[in-house]
């Protein structure tokens, strides 16, 4: 959107504004806070990772610590969008607006790790659903099978609210395979005093 254009979008909300009842300006005032928050919040963000610049005539400046300074500067905003979008508000309102850096497979998979570890796969993430595989133990109780999915779907729902849908698969794990050393077939088999093996 172009200079002209914001000054006319705001143009027009204070001229809405003007003749809006008490409930819809108390509703843009509520907006208003809730996305001042959320600046507030990326400000925070940036300043905490961003290397000051140098100054012009000081020792920092000199040719041999500018490119000092560019390198460490770089490497503080490495993954600063990351960390921007970490924050939950600002994520909502990324998410609100299309604007979310990470895509919505990679934030279903970090909220299923959170929620369920290593027995959780990501199966699929297509337009509006996600299937996800939900391993569990062989000896477990019914109820905290229930628990662990419907936090695995919650999980899943908040990490990516443009998913209309959880699908979650619940499988068995096999019992782990039982692995006998190739040398131990090759070995003659210990005989007790009868001869017979022991």
């Amino acid at each position: 959107m172009e200079e002209r254009e914001v000054a006319e979008r705001v143009r027009r909300v204070e001229a809405l504004l003007e003749v809006a009842d008490e409930r819809a300006v108390e509703l843009a005032g509520a907006l208003l806070e809730l996305y001042g928050e959320a600046l507030s919040r990326v400000m925070a963000t940036v300043s905490a990772v961003s290397a000051p610049l140098p100054v012009p005539g000081s020792p920092v400046s000199a040719p041999g610590a500018a490119s000092v300074s560019a390198v460490s500067a770089s490497g503080a905003v490495e993954g600063l969008v990351e960390r921007v979008a970490a924050d939950e508000l600002v994520s909502h309102l990324l998410l609100l607006h299309g604007l979310h850096p990470v895509e919505a497979r990679v934030r279903v998979e970090r909220a299923a790790a959170r929620a369920a570890g290593a027995a959780a796969e990501v199966v699929e993430v297509g337009p509006g659903v996600a299937r996800v595989r939900l391993r569990r133990a062989a000896k477990g109780c019914g109820s905290s099978r229930g628990a662990l999915g419907s936090a695995l779907e919650a999980a899943v729902r908040d990490a990516a609210p443009e998913i209309e849908r959880v699908e979650i698969e619940v499988v068995d794990s096999a019992p782990p395979a039982v692995v006998i050393p190739v040398e131990e077939l090759f070995r003659a088999p210990v005989r007790g005093p009868s001869g017979m093996p022991a």
